[in-house]
């Protein structure tokens, strides 16, 4: 791995500065032989020179012991002082000064990440995506590494970018087996699959499926999980109404008239399956609101749990997200990285589980006509 040097240091403070990261991070721990000084050199795309300086800083700091027929080795007694260093591990998230605080998701994530790092005695930095600003921070003399949470496709070349360059990275919340970086995730597409036949079980044969933008991953692993599992079932696709809106929080007119207009068809859709928290409660807000009763004649099924979700009128059936658990897989499998350790399998998934509650039931005979009139 080069370092991202900083023109404003000397290249071998900054070298040393490297070195005591990776025995801090415990990639080099007690008693570690070092690399040859030459392999050391090239790897770090420095001269022999410079890394020589930087050793001998370490040796008379009593971090590094120089043994004649051994080498470089890392002291058995490491002063304290390495340790009370302020690492710094790099947190990016879409609108991370607001969004996650206010939503669910992010909210609880953060939290779980923050809490795994606290142990670590690691501090954490909050950014957006925005890509001037992460290139500036990362000549951070304490920089270690990068947790990129839920990514949109537009992100992934500049974190390929980053993690070829030897940046230790792992994206939290989106996955693709195509991607060399690391993921930890949960399974959204098997969940969607389980939801929908769980419909299907159920009598149901003519769906909604309302999802958010197709380029965020978790929607379009929910998607994908929808039209394979209603496909695989032999569900006719004029049966199948689906809406698509540029943010998973908010429902605009259009879609909400365009639900209406499919309940209000004479073998329209008998259950709604909702790709996130927020459209669920949309679609229970617009079924209701059109006269429908929920479950009686129209079933809804979301995903996300929070606590108001059990509080809905009524109660919301929805899948629940193990967010806490997600936040601390993802910090150990990073540290990891940061260690030299790559995390197997390199994609990893948490399950969901789907909580049944009132919004879900069988299908029955009777009329599908509003309760009133809309």
């Amino acid at each position: 791995m080069r370092i991202r040097f900083n023109q404003e240091l000397p290249r071998y403070v900054q070298v040393k500065q490297w070195v005591e990261r990776q025995i801090a991070s415990g990639y080099w721990k007690p008693g570690a032989v070092l690399p040859p000084e030459r392999e050391l050199a090239e790897q770090l795309g420095v001269s022999p020179l410079t890394v020589s300086r930087a050793l001998q800083w370490l040796a008379r700091d009593g971090v590094l012991v120089r043994k004649r027929r051994v080498g470089t080795v890392v002291a058995q007694t490491i002063p304290n002082s390495l340790f009370h260093q302020n690492l710094t591990l790099m947190v990016l998230g879409t609108r991370a000064g607001t969004r996650q605080g206010a939503d669910f998701y992010f909210s609880t994530l953060q939290h779980s990440i923050l809490s795994s790092l606290a142990h670590e005695g690691l501090r954490t930095l909050w950014l957006d995506y925005q890509f001037e600003q992460v290139e500036r921070e990362l000549y951070a003399s304490d920089f270690v590494g990068i947790l990129a949470i839920a990514p949109n496709a537009e992100h992934l070349p500049f974190l390929e970018d980053l993690y070829r360059r030897g940046v230790p990275v792992l994206i939290v919340g989106a996955n693709s087996e195509e991607w060399d970086i690391p993921t930890v995730d949960t399974d959204n597409y098997h969940s969607a699959c389980e939801g929908v036949r769980y419909l299907l079980n159920l009598g149901h044969r003519r769906f909604v499926g309302l999802f958010g933008a197709l380029e965020t991953f978790n929607s379009r692993d929910r998607w994908r999980g929808f039209r394979d599992t209603l496909l695989s079932a032999g569900v006719p696709s004029e049966q199948i109404w689906t809406f698509v809106v540029p943010y998973a929080d908010e429902v605009d007119d259009a879609v909400r008239e365009g639900l209406l207009t499919a309940l209000r068809l004479p073998n329209g859709p008998t259950a709604v399956f909702a790709g996130g928290y927020y459209l669920a409660l949309s679609a229970l807000q617009t079924v209701l609101g059109a006269g429908y009763r929920v479950p009686e004649q129209v079933s809804i099924l979301g995903f996300d749990d929070p606590p108001s979700a059990s509080l809905s009128t009524p109660p919301l059936t929805t899948f629940r997200q193990p967010l806490t658990q997600l936040g601390e897989r993802a910090v150990q499998n990073l540290l990891g990285m940061v260690r030299g350790q790559r995390p197997e399998p390199k994609h990893q998934f948490l399950p969901l589980e789907l909580v049944v509650r009132q919004t879900v039931m069988a299908v029955t005979p009777s009329e599908r006509v509003p309760a009133q009139s809309p």
